[in-house]
């Protein structure tokens, strides 16, 4: 189902779903376009577990307070998501310390002009600019360290069976460690935050074209018609942010 969240600055849709093989969906997402705040999730530890700990990691940005200056609401999502690393790494410890509970997030915090991405694990954020479309986000993932290291090519890495293994996330470690980047923001920028599921089952032009759509609704909904085109095995999630100012 297809949701919007818009205000003065910015227009935004998110969408998301279990593809065409998984029963369960563990990833979710946040929009918040008046406080400009968006984030995805994508949960792991298996059915209820997964969906458990995405669920936490995005609701624990719900509760941030409210600062106009974005390099204090910078430190108020590193708090949340350091405060959601804490209950799930303890919720491992209790139920099965043999048992991954955690979840990849990819935030995106904006302010007129400026913005600011935080993430940790391999959901990306892109942005298009004037036709082209730039990755702001670097997976903490085993093969991006080979394509790093130049062991693979970021070709081979999409289509190598250990591809899904992350090496950083949210609850998985008692020391999570974000990372961040900034970007200035001009007028009709389009900026997509998705999780693997995604954008493992489109190609680069296939992302620009929804994207230069410049309509979030539309262009999420591109992107997971797509997507679900596709052998889709994974779950798909997409939040498409237009900067209107």
């Amino acid at each position: 189902m297809l949701t919007r969240s818009s205000a003065r600055y910015w227009s935004s849709a998110a969408a998301t779903c279990a593809g065409n093989i998984r029963v369960q969906n563990e990833d979710t997402y946040l929009m918040n376009a008046e406080r400009g705040l968006w984030a995805v999730a994508d949960g792991m530890g298996g059915h209820q577990q997964g969906w458990l700990a995405s669920q936490l990691v995005t609701e624990s940005l719900l509760n941030i307070p409210w600062e106009p200056d974005l390099d204090k609401r910078r430190e108020s999502v590193i708090d949340a998501l350091q405060w959601a690393n804490f209950h799930l790494s303890c919720e491992r410890t209790l139920v099965n310390p043999r048992q991954i509970i955690g979840s990849t997030i990819m935030t995106l915090l904006a302010q007129p002009g400026r913005a600011t991405c935080i993430w940790a694990g391999d959901s990306r954020c892109y942005l298009l600019r004037r036709g082209v479309l730039f990755q702001i986000s670097e997976d903490h993932s085993l093969v991006q360290q080979w394509v790093n290291t130049k062991r693979i090519t970021p070709e081979a890495a999409l289509q190598h069976p250990l591809n899904n293994v992350v090496t950083r996330a949210v609850g998985v470690d008692r020391e999570l460690v974000l990372e961040s980047a900034e970007l200035q923001l001009y007028p009709d920028d389009m900026l997509l935050l998705c999780t693997d599921g995604l954008y493992r089952e489109l190609s680069t032009g296939i992302i620009i074209q929804c994207l230069s759509t410049l309509e979030p609704g539309k262009a999420v909904q591109m992107l997971m018609q797509y997507s679900l085109s596709g052998t889709a095995r994974d779950n798909l999630t997409a939040v498409v942010v237009r900067n209107n100012s």
